[in-house]
């Protein structure tokens, strides 16, 4: 009896002083024990207080303990932290590129990389954004440079309305919108066109405008590809091809081509640019309201390639601009996070955490945004994360 006694305790003493030494109290250890996780941290040495903290409070991730180990100060982990990490495997960062990644930036930080082009050396792209402490979500701003335009590109889905269309993704030569429509003279200068839906979606905002006793008209709207081709041949004769990337769009990768795209004027100020109007001021804050969003928003162009354009505005559905909002990223990444088809379905996360980053849910509320989480995942352990992660 004795001996079957040793047998049972004396290794379990010897766990217990190995993981106390690692850092773990009590409290830690026995959470440990239930979740039958005292071997992976034992023989990978990992140990963080936030690690720990997560264990007590049994809100850690199973799938990614070693991540929770870099995690410090003020940081913290949710599920978009667990798309995040998914996104960028699939962009072709390994493990310790990752880790090292989430030790040294924060998400705002982060996002911009799912853009860029893959950083071999990551510590580069580290070291310029601690030179740039600043960097927030309404202003993005870096040294280096870390994207190569229409280097590696490739078509857009142009079959939905959230289609990205930029310096990476472009529409073929016979892209033309279906059900053109003409937009009204309260809209639209004559001969601008839309597609349906988002000439729709122009009147209604054109018209709130005028209720609020704010009126501005779209100047350009649906361009073909060949109307496209003529106008950056004209850039690049007169600037430069390398002034013409920053201000205009190769043939294929305008968003004109969509009909999904506007560029607007105040009426009556029309030598004004746009941003420097009150028109501009009601327009672009509530543009969400009618599906609308600021496509190349001011100290964002590192990410997004094209200098600040107060007057080019993207339709992209209520629902969507309104989440794209609430995040404060450019489209661009928030495209490139939530809405872009996996490389590898390898590295895509749980169902649990697909539903729980879900983007349909950002910026609802907790309650209702939980809801919908448990009804499209009912056996989810993990706690949803309604809300965008901005830090």
């Amino acid at each position: 009896m004795i001996a079957l006694l040793c047998l049972i305790f004396i290794p379990r003493a010897i766990e217990t002083n190995k993981l106390k030494k690692l850092g773990y109290d009590k409290e830690a250890i026995a959470a440990i024990r239930d979740l039958k996780i005292q071997k992976k941290l034992i023989d990978n040495q990992w140990y963080s207080d936030y690690l720990a903290s997560c264990i007590k409070s049994k809100t850690v991730n199973l799938d990614y303990l070693q991540l929770y180990t870099v995690i410090e100060g003020d940081k913290y982990l949710d599920d978009n932290d667990f798309l995040m990490v998914g996104r960028l495997r699939d962009k072709g960062y390994e493990e310790d590129q990752v880790l090292n990644l989430y030790k040294n930036l924060r998400f705002v930080e982060l996002t911009p990389l799912l853009v860029y082009d893959y950083q071999l050396i990551e510590d580069n792209y580290i070291e310029d954004c601690h030179n740039h402490p600043e960097n927030n979500r309404s202003a993005f701003v870096l040294s280096g440079s870390y994207y190569t335009p229409y280097k590696n590109t490739a078509p857009a889905d142009s079959t939905s309305v959230d289609m990205l269309v930029n310096k990476t993704y472009y529409l073929d030569s016979s892209y033309v919108p279906s059900q053109l429509t003409d937009l009204s003279n309260k809209a639209g200068a004559p001969g601008t066109q839309l597609g349906k839906e988002a000439a729709e979606a122009m009147e209604a905002w054109a018209t709130g405008g005028m209720e609020k006793g704010v009126a501005f008209y779209t100047t350009s709207s649906y361009r073909s590809y060949e109307a496209q081709e003529k106008l950056y041949d004209a850039y690049v004769l007169n600037h430069g091809q390398e002034q013409a990337d920053r201000e205009s769009a190769r043939p294929g990768h305008s968003e004109h081509q969509t009909g999904l795209t506007v560029d607007v004027c105040a009426t009556g100020d029309e030598s004004k640019e746009f941003g420097d109007t009150t028109a501009f001021m009601w327009a672009s804050t509530n543009c969400m309201d009618y599906g609308w969003i600021l496509r190349y928003p001011k100290d964002k162009e590192d990410i997004t390639g094209y200098e600040y354009e107060s007057w080019h505005f993207r339709y992209v559905g209520k629902d969507l601009a309104k989440a794209v909002y609430e995040t404060g990223m450019t489209y661009d990444e928030f495209w490139a996070l939530y809405l872009k088809p996996w490389s590898d379905e390898a590295n895509k996360p749980s169902e649990a955490i697909l539903a729980s980053t879900d983007w349909h849910k950002i910026g609802k509320e907790p309650e209702e945004a939980a809801a919908e989480t448990a009804e499209a995942s009912p056996d989810a352990s993990a706690e949803p994360s309604a809300s965008p992660k901005t830090e």
